[in-house]
Formats: structure tokens, sequence, C-alpha cells
């Protein structure tokens, strides 16, 4: 029998144990970084200044209209989640309760009134969080990651990296990666040490990871783009080729979304005439290696979110006004059609997606609505007067939310559901 060696033994373990249905999937409410969503929201991103000014009008229109209202119920009365590792039968979800790190993980820094700004998991049970101390700090003294491996009765602080950082994505329980728009710092021993990788003269405007790899979107001043992978367990980035059709100086990065070996970004752009918004989509189904192009959102201001929900199926909302629309594909990204427009929801065009099958979907707006047919029509899950951003479902029943008021930047709390969004719980932090 041959040996092993020590990466080939844990890339078979990796193999056996499977995927999560989606690993990773998070959006980021950090305050800088969250500034930049809210400019994608309307499909501006960095886009030209002028084509910013040019819809500065509907953005505050659209900001007026989202107005909180009501008494803030945080549920507290209901038991913390205890999640489930694996979906119900049928489903691409084959991963189990995640084991601890095999590697010692020191204590991070102390915690007090700590404020959640992203979430990231790789089981229902194990998922860290990405944070400040307390709402008055800011800077790299003041970051925080928390780190659950009970689906959040209890958390451990662990080691940051030495930067403030707005992102944070776990592959496995070893293998994470925090970033800003300068650095991206990996750890592959849990979070006992972080190492930093820089993209010289280049922002990071996303990061995802799902399977073998790790994905970076980072763009210059100029606005262009590309898309960078490194193997999950290395830290060796190569640039992929996008289509060469595709003027990434025209089209800014919208949205990333991966899910095993299929990844899906999203790019926007104004028409040279400056009114009509264009939207595309690129999708591979090999980690990268070959992409091809579509359009989606024809028609629309633009696409706000993506969400990958499998290799064939994959779910999108895109602005139409100061309202938002739904789309879906079902191969692979190929061709988008529209579910149904903004009439059926009346949820804001800064409204995000997220879902656990083909008709399973989670709208999260002004409300958190939920669908059991393909996003026909949507039944109201929480409607607590905050405003909501849908992070994703790790599990088929398990997934996160973010609410807040006014601002994105203002984060009032990270919910958790554990049966696929009909009903929401706060998580409680130290």
């Amino acid at each position: 029998m041959d040996r092993l060696t020590a990466d080939a033994l844990r890339a078979r373990v990796r193999a056996a144990i499977g995927e999560p249905e989606v690993t990773g999937k998070v959006f980021d409410l950090a305050s800088a970084r969250a500034r930049r969503r809210r400019w994608w929201a309307l499909g501006l991103g960095t886009a030209p200044a002028t084509v910013r000014a040019a819809s500065m009008v509907a953005l505050v229109t659209a900001v007026a209209a989202v107005v909180t209202v009501g008494t803030v119920l945080h549920l507290e009365g209901l038991p913390k989640p205890a999640g489930s590792a694996n979906g119900p039968a049928g489903l691409s979800q084959t991963h189990s309760p995640a084991a601890s790190p095999a590697a010692t993980v020191p204590p991070g820094p102390a915690v007090e009134g700590f404020v959640p700004e992203e979430v990231t998991a790789v089981s229902a049970d194990q998922w860290w969080v990405l944070g400040s101390d307390s709402a008055g700090c800011s800077g790299a003294a003041c970051t925080r990651i928390l780190h659950t491996e009970d689906a959040g009765q209890t958390f451990a602080s662990v080691p940051t990296p030495p930067a403030v950082v707005t992102g944070l994505r776990f592959r496995d329980p070893e293998d994470g990666w925090a970033y800003n728009a300068t650095t991206v710092w990996s750890t592959h021993d849990g979070g006992a040490e972080w190492n930093g990788t820089t993209f010289p003269g280049m922002t990071i405007e996303d990061l995802e990871t799902s399977g073998s790899y790790v994905y970076a979107v980072v763009c210059t001043s100029g606005s262009a783009c590309s898309l960078e992978r490194s193997a999950s367990d290395t830290d060796g980035w190569q640039s992929l080729s996008l289509p060469s059709d595709l003027d990434t100086f025209r089209y800014v990065p919208k949205s990333l979304s991966v899910h095993g070996g299929y990844v899906a970004l999203a790019f926007f752009a104004t028409a040279a005439s400056g009114t009509e918004q264009l939207s595309r989509v690129v999708t591979s189904s090999d980690d990268g290696e070959h992409f091809s192009e579509a359009s989606i959102c024809p028609g629309t201001m633009g696409i706000v979110s993506l969400y990958v929900v499998s290799s064939e199926d994959a779910v999108a909302t895109c602005s139409t006004g100061l309202l938002v629309g739904v789309w879906s594909s079902d191969d692979g990204g190929a061709v988008f059609t529209a579910v149904q427009q903004s009439s059926g929801y009346g949820e804001p065009n800064s409204a995000t997606i997220a879902a656990t099958s083909a008709t399973h979907l989670e709208l999260a707006g002004t409300r958190l609505l939920v669908s059991e047919d393909g996003g026909q029509t949507f039944q109201v899950a929480l409607d607590n007067g905050d405003n909501w951003s849908i992070v994703g479902f790790t599990t088929s029943e398990a997934g996160f939310a973010f609410s807040y008021t006014g601002g994105a930047a203002d984060t009032t709390g990270l919910w958790r559901t554990d049966d696929a969004g009909a009903q929401w719980s706060e998580v409680q932090f130290p």
C-alpha cells in the first residue's frame, strides 16, 4: 500500500466527509465595507462618478422609503436553535458535524459588548462571527472573532489578524480567511496564526470559498477587475481567465457566489447612453478553469444579489426601480428568467436573496420573507421593524441573517434559523 503524505491524507478526508451545501456565504456589514455594499445594491460599486451621481436621486428615495417602524421584538423567549448538520434525504448536503481543529488555538482578546458584523459557517453547529468589542469601539484593537462549536450556546474568542478586517470566511475548522481592502490573511490552524497576502495596486472587493479553493475579486482604481484563486490549504494565488469579450474596465463585479466546483460572478455596467443598466453573469463548473457568460436582469436597473444553490440552480434579485424582482436559472446560469416582478413583493431595491433549493427561497429587505414555490409568492417569516440582509444557508435547514436600523452599518443583531427560514431567533453574545 502506498504511503500517503499528510496533505494527501487531508485531501482524502475532506473528500470523504463532503461539502457544506453553501460554505462561508455572507454579507459584509462592517462599516466601511457596508458603505460599498449599499452603493452596489443599486449597481454602482466602482462605477464612474458620473454614474453614481446620476443614481443618487433613486438612492435617496429608496432609503427614505425604508422607514423603520414598530416595536423591536428580539424573540429572546425562543429557544436557541439546536441546528442539524444534515439536510433531508435527496439534497446535496452530506457534511457531518465538523471536528475541532487539530491545532491548539490560543484564546483571543476578551470580549464585552460584542457587536456582530459577519458570520461564516462550516456546519450547523460550528461557525465564526466577526465583529467588534462594543458599539463605540474602532480600529484593529477592537476587532473580535468568536467561534462556536455548539450552535451558539457558547462562544470562544480566537486570535485576530493585526489589522481591521471587514470580511471572514472559513472553509473547514482549520482553513479560513480574513480580509480588508488591501490584504487577505489566511489561517490553516483554526485561527492560531494569520499570514497576510497583498495584491499590489488592487483592492479586494469580495472573497468566497467552497470546494477545494478560495476565490477573491480584486480591482484596480480604474475598475479593471480580475478573479484570483488559491487552493484552500495553501496561499498560492493565481489569476483566472474570464471570458475575453467581458470588458472588466466597463463591467464591475457585483456578487460572487460559489458552491463546490461551481463559481458564479455577476457584473454590472451602464451603457454608453448612461441610462440603460446592463448586467452579466459568468459561470464555471470546473473550479474556474473555464467560464461561460450570460445576460441577467434585462430591462431592469441591474442585479442586486446572486445566490448559487447548486451547480444547476441559482437565484438573483434585480432592481426594478425603487423595488426588487426575483430571477432564477435552472441550467447552471446559462439563462436567467424573471420569476415575479416587484409588485408581488413590495421590498426595496436593496433586498437580497438566498435559497436552499430551486423552490425554497428567502428574501430580505424590510422583512424576512419565505417562498415555497420558487419565488412566485412569498409569506412573511419575520417583521419586527428592523431592516434585513440575508446571509445564506449552511445546510438545508440552518441559515443566518443580519438585522439593522437605518444604514446597513447600524447592525442590531445576528439571527439564526434551524427550519429553513420559517422562524428566526437572535443569537446572544458575551
